[in-house]
C-alpha cells in the first residue's frame, strides 16, 4: 500500500450539472477558497442526468492521463440526500470523491484501489451542508483538503471494498457459438460506436487481422467491415472495426457515421461473426 501518497494540487470535476446553471462554479469556488493554489480541471459537466454507467465510463477513460496525485470529483448523484455514503478513495496513484453508487470503482480499481474512507468527519464539510448539494459541501471540501495536504486517513473512516455499490458498467464480452456479442458503451459525436470489449481480446478471439472482414450483426441485419488499424485507411463510406484511442474495440464509417449506418444507441447489443 502506499503509505506515502503524493498530491499534485490538482482537482479535476466529472458531473452531469452542465456548464450553464451555477452548480459547477460553487464546487469550484469552494475549492480555491480551501485549497488556493489548485489546478481545477474539467472532465465533462454533461454527462446525461443520473446516467451511473455512462459517468463512470469517461471517468475510467480519463483518469489516467493526469499527472498522479490528481483528485478526482465525480458526482453523477441520483441518491443524494438519501442512505447512500460519500466516499473518498485512494488507488494507486490517484484520488476519486463521490456517492457510493458505482461511479468511482471502475477508475479507481482499474488504477489499483488501496483505500477507501466513508467520509463521516463533518469538520471537514462546509457548513452547512445542503442534504440536495453534497457536491459542493461535503464532496468538494474534502478533496480541497486532500489536495492541499491532508492525508485521506484524516477525512474518513476505513470501509472494505467489499461492502461498495456496484452499477452496471462491463467492459466485457460474450461467447455466442462463433461469434462475439457486445454492447455498444459510447457514441462520440462523429457517430463512432466505441463498444465494450478491448480490441486485443476481440482480435484474438475471432483470429481478426488487418485488411480482414468481420461481419456485423444487428437484429438480424448484417454489415461487412474491414478491419483496420485505423478508419482512415478504409475508402470513404467503408464500415471500419479498428482498435480506439483507449484500446476498445471501435465501429466507424469513414467520413461517415457508423450510428446511422447501423441505427444503433447507447446499449444496443450486436456481434462480431467471422465472415
Amino acid at each position: 500500500m502506499n503509505t506515502m501518497r503524493r498530491v499534485s494540487g490538482i482537482i479535476s470535476f466529472l458531473t452531469d450539472f452542465s456548464s450553464s446553471d451555477p452548480y459547477v462554479a460553487c464546487m469550484k469556488g469552494v475549492a480555491l477558497d480551501l485549497c488556493p493554489t489548485a489546478n481545477l480541471v474539467d472532465i465533462s459537466h454533461s454527462i446525461p442526468s443520473f446516467d451511473i454507467d455512462y459517468g463512470s465510463l469517461v471517468l475510467l477513460l480519463t483518469y489516467r492521463y493526469f499527472p498522479p496525485g490528481t483528485v478526482f470529483v465525480a458526482v453523477v448523484d441520483p441518491g443524494v440526500g438519501s442512505s447512500r455514503r460519500p466516499l473518498a478513495i485512494a488507488s494507486r496513484n490517484y484520488y476519486f470523491i463521490g456517492p457510493d453508487n458505482g461511479l468511482l470503482l471502475p477508475a479507481a480499481e482499474d488504477d489499483g484501489l488501496e483505500l477507501t474512507v466513508v467520509l463521516d468527519r463533518e469538520e471537514f464539510f462546509r457548513k452547512p451542508v445542503s442534504p440536495s448539494f453534497h457536491g459542493r459541501d461535503i464532496f468538494t471540501p474534502v478533496a480541497a483538503r486532500i489536495a492541499c495536504g491532508t492525508p485521506i486517513e484524516d477525512v474518513g473512516s476505513p470501509v472494505s471494498r467489499e461492502s461498495l455499490v456496484r452499477h452496471g458498467l462491463s467492459l466485457q464480452s460474450e461467447r455466442v457459438g462463433g461469434c462475439i456479442k457486445l454492447r455498444v458503451v459510447y457514441i462520440d459525436k462523429f457517430g463512432n460506436l466505441m463498444l465494450s470489449e478491448w480490441f486485443k481480446n476481440i482480435e484474438n478471439l475471432l483470429k481478426l487481422e488487418f485488411s480482414g472482414r468481420v461481419e456485423v450483426v444487428s437484429d438480424s441485419r448484417r454489415y461487412l467491415a474491414v478491419v483496420e488499424r485505423v478508419f482512415s485507411i478504409a475508402p470513404r463510406g467503408q464500415l471500419v472495426l479498428y482498435e480506439n484511442s483507449f484500446g476498445l474495440a471501435e465501429l466507424a464509417v469513414n467520413l461517415g457515421s457508423a450510428e446511422k449506418l447501423l441505427q444503433l444507441r447507447r446499449g444496443d447489443s450486436i456481434e462480431l461473426c467471422p465472415p
